[in-house]
């Protein structure tokens, strides 16, 4: 399974960079507190962070970015 996550430009260069997610943990998640990922479907990731930077005085994303998941089911990245 593979999964994308929306996010700004700036922090997919970071974790691409070897830095590790920082886990949401707004009351207003749906699912809980956690990482959100798209599962199988890079464009979906793109089309969340796009929105998001779209919103009005509050977006942390100014320039979107989608990034692929590369860890294992054990949490070992794999390579890219």
């Amino acid at each position: 399974m593979l999964g994308f996550h929306g996010c700004d430009k700036s922090v997919g260069e970071a974790l691409l960079a070897g830095e590790k997610f920082k886990q949401s943990a707004n009351v207003y998640d749906w699912l809980g507190s956690g990482i959100y990922f798209w599962e199988s479907d890079p464009r979906r990731g793109l089309e969340w962070a796009v929105e998001r930077s779209k919103r009005p005085g509050g977006s942390r994303i100014k320039e979107p970015f989608v990034g692929k998941d590369a860890t294992d089911e054990r949490g070992q990245r794999c390579a890219p």
